[in-house]
């Protein structure tokens, strides 16, 4: 399968692997030129969250990187190194030891591959690094494959780690110290940059989330994401998410009862996260405030702490929706608010200048 990514349609490349490991992994083999913090997380998260703690600090993950031109952020090494049962192989190890970390010759792998069984993995190859940037705003494109053979990702790692080093702890120090003495050139810097905050919003000059729906300038049916920022949640648990009224449909349900003075349930549609799946989260109607509401599972029910956070529903091909709680200004946020403001699918969801807005992606 086919998949392309890019600043209009992100996260596409996280959400391939998220959906590649939706049935756990029995182990984990990375081969990328160059790795950031945020871009080892995502991936890290994503696994963690696929299988049970235990389960995942026994899984053997593998990552061959490299020292080139310093991209490669020493803490995302360490992210790694502190996951479990991991190991890191390095490229540009002896030119660090020359006291550079301009290559010879460029490593410039993208692999990412996942164990099914003892026979076969699943794995994914393309041109996204293992970065914040590469799993969100960057263009991308990659191949999907099912059932591969695990002896030729056996040989494929095998070749990723020809002339590489074993990470050990005085390396990774050699290599920090010498990264900030020779910070990396300012023409390929990017890639290790955070996604670049959206442009400052006027959020009183957007449209007004009913009044696009019930105008039909928009149906949220139509769309595969809606992200919502959640800001401090109402409730005695802070985990009930106010919905734009007429978000329901984006959910697949049918209401019209919206003269009714008291709460009426809407729905319940299936919320996924990794491993875990939610099918009692109620999606309501609230008549004494005129707004929709979803009750998100808490902390407690295995779900996410709200605050300030961008909270996205993904439509799953099951009909369920994932659900992905990150920070408010976390590389992933910003790359859906970017992305809803380029389809001019952004919305705000009260009728004064300081609500919440509300996206489709």
């Amino acid at each position: 399968m086919l998949i392309v990514q890019n600043a209009a349609t992100p996260a596409n490349i996280r959400n391939a692997v998220v959906d590649m490991i939706a049935g756990g992994a029995t182990d984990v083999r990375v081969a990328s030129a160059y790795v950031t913090l945020g871009g080892a997380s995502i991936l890290l998260n994503a696994l963690a969250d696929s299988v049970t703690p235990a389960a995942f600090a026994a899984m053997p993950k593998s990552l061959v990187t490299s020292f080139d031109f310093g991209l490669t952020e020493p803490q995302a090494l360490r992210r790694w190194q502190e996951s479990g049962n991991a190991t890191v192989y390095v490229s540009g190890a002896q030119r660090l030891a020359q006291g550079s970390l301009m290559p010879l010759r460029a490593f410039h792998s993208k692999l990412y591959t996942f164990g099914r069984n003892a026979q076969s993995c699943s794995a994914l190859i393309g041109s996204a690094n293992l970065t914040s940037r590469g799993f969100s705003v960057n263009t991308e494109a990659a191949w999907l494959q099912q059932d591969v053979p695990r002896a030729s990702i056996d040989a494929a790692m095998a070749s990723a780690r020809f002339d590489t080093t074993p990470l050990t702890e005085e390396l990774l120090q050699a290599y920090a110290a010498l990264r900030q003495a020779q910070p990396p050139p300012a023409e390929i810097e990017q890639e290790a940059q955070p996604v670049a905050p959206p442009t400052p919003i006027d959020v009183g000059r957007l449209p007004l989330f009913r009044v696009a729906i019930e105008t039909g300038a928009v149906n949220p049916a139509n769309y595969s994401a809606m992200w919502i920022h959640g800001e401090d949640l109402q409730g005695g648990s802070r985990n009930q998410l106010e919905l734009p009224r007429g978000g329901h449909r984006f959910f697949g349900f049918v209401f019209t009862q919206y003269d009714y003075p008291h709460n009426l349930t809407i729905g319940e549609p299936v919320l996924r996260s990794g491993a875990r799946a939610w099918n009692d989260r109620r999606l309501t109607w609230h008549g004494n405030n005129r707004m929709e509401r979803i009750n998100l599972p808490t902390a407690a029910q295995g779900g996410f702490e709200y605050a300030d956070t961008a909270v996205m529903f993904r439509r799953l091909a099951d009909g369920s929706f994932e659900l992905i709680v990150t920070p408010w200004d976390s590389d992933l946020a910003r790359s859906w608010r970017q992305a809803s403001a380029q389809r001019q699918a952004l919305f705000r969801l009260g009728t004064v200048a300081t609500s919440r807005i509300v996206g489709l992606l």
